[in-house]
């Protein structure tokens, strides 16, 4: 902690607060220091022997374990730099930035921070994204707030950058602190924010290999396929213009028909399959955007064991391939589908939402 400049009032925050708290949050900008701050703040109270749980959902700038993920690490001792690198949990969401994935951000959280507790840290602190500008990320950070209720926000600002948030707690009775931020904060470009995530993906997938798993036996929560009845082609409604699509392939369960096909043509007439089989919506998948996929591997116990990629899904012969460092897939119960694509399991290479509801 040599190393970090410590602005003024820091110290007296760390004393002050750790006397009852039991959980705290930590907000602001982006390149505002909440990590430096948490770092500092870890140090400190471990060195009087607190036990601290570090809850770090800064989904694309993470201290603590992956991209796309909420870690978890307890301490009760100072930690060296190098003791961030792995968290002892972390819960999978599925992007790097909160939006479109709001319930699941906040799910991670409260996960995360629950597990905390659970685990017996005397104070869990709570680092954020810098997403704060705008009406989603009012809602959010207001949501996430009333679900932990700290004791403490702690809010760095370079000026008053952070007054259309925090007025708001305060007015609602939360307890804000506002700190100065570190002069010796680094803003980091867009490509630098990439290269860091890159260097995290590398270093996880460095142990990977190609599994194989039968998509009967795991769950995809995000949709219904593997779970319902098997659809052949003659079965389908001729005017319904879907029997020229490649590698076509259907299913329904209870009122949901999902269909799975190499490329999705828009000029469907889904309304006559919603008629023809009785269903309220049908789900599409287009089969080539599962490649490289970002999936969260979890167990029955809904914990995220680590993280893959797709390398091919064959419904038809009911199977799922995965590069993944994860050794005990047996244990893995659900599939998670994120956004993000990776490069070989190094490099993002875009975002795409392979189901869409028609």
């Amino acid at each position: 902690m040599n190393t970090i400049d410590i602005p003024k009032g820091w110290d007296q925050v760390a004393e002050r607060i750790k006397q009852d708290t039991k959980l705290c949050v930590v907000v602001g900008k982006i390149d505002s220091g909440k990590s430096t701050l948490c770092k500092y703040l870890v140090n400190t109270w471990t060195a009087s022997g607190i036990r601290v749980g570090y809850v770090d959902s800064d989904l694309g700038q993470s201290t603590l374990g992956l991209p796309a993920t909420v870690g978890l690490k307890i301490f009760n001792t100072p930690p060296h730099e190098s003791d961030y690198a792995n968290p002892a949990h972390m819960h999978f969401v599925g992007n790097t930035a909160p939006e479109g994935f709001l319930l699941q951000m906040l799910h991670a959280v409260k996960t995360m921070a629950d597990k905390s507790r659970q685990e017996g840290s005397k104070i869990t602190l709570v680092d954020t994204t810098g997403f704060i500008e705008g009406p989603v990320a009012r809602i959010l950070k207001l949501h996430k707030i009333e679900m932990l209720r700290p004791q403490w926000i702690l809010a760095l600002q370079a000026e008053d950058e952070m007054e259309h948030l925090l007025s708001g707690y305060e007015k609602m009775g939360w307890q804000v602190m506002r700190l100065g931020c570190s002069k010796r904060v680094i803003s980091r470009s867009q490509t630098e924010r990439q290269k860091y995530r890159s260097e995290k993906y590398k270093a996880y997938f460095r142990g990977a290999k190609i599994v194989e798993c039968s998509m009967h036996k795991v769950v995809f929560p995000a949709c219904i396929i593997g779970t319902g009845q098997r659809i052949h082609p003659p079965e389908l409604p001729r005017d319904a213009g879907i029997q020229g699509m490649n590698h076509l392939y259907v299913e329904k369960c209870g009122n949901e028909l999902l269909i799975m096909a190499d490329r999705m043509d828009t000029s469907m007439p889904f309304y006559k399959l919603k008629g023809y089989f009785g269903v309220t919506s049908v789900v599409f998948i287009e089969r080539h955007g599962l490649k490289d996929l970002l999936v969260g591997l979890n167990d029955n116990d809904n914990n995220t064991m680590g993280l893959g990629t797709i390398n091919d899904f064959d419904p038809f012969a009911g199977k799922l391939t995965l590069f993944t460092p994860v050794y005990d897939f047996h244990m893995v119960a659900t599939i998670r589908l994120g956004v993000l694509k990776l490069e070989r399991g190094e490099k993002e290479y875009g975002k795409t939402r392979v189901i869409q509801y028609v």
